[in-house]
């Protein structure tokens, strides 16, 4: 899979069945990190913390608005090779959102 930008928009796709479908932001790409292979720091769009998280060996409430995931557990909502300006990304954030 191709790296994602900072500030690339995704849905979740994997991970804690609570926080599938959410949008996310990518913050910065960690790659190799605390054992996962292609490990993202990411951000909820809507400043709204995620609802669930691992916290150890269990799921717990989310007490984020940032977390760590895999690569694989992310699908970017723009084509990589043709991502528009991030301003025009927003604007039909925005009128997703309204």
């Amino acid at each position: 899979m191709s790296h994602l930008k900072p500030g690339t928009l995704c849905v979740i796709v994997g991970g804690c069945p609570e926080n599938l479908g959410l949008i996310v932001e990518v913050v910065c790409h960690l790659g190799r990190h605390d054992g996962r292979e292609d490990a993202y720091e990411i951000k909820t769009v809507t400043s709204r913390k995620f609802n669930q998280m691992w916290r150890g060996s269990k799921l717990v409430k989310g007490y984020s608005t940032e977390a760590i995931t895999d690569r694989h557990k992310l699908r970017p909502l723009l084509n990589l090779g043709d991502e528009p300006p991030m301003a025009e990304v927003q604007e039909k954030l925005n009128e997703l959102l309204i």
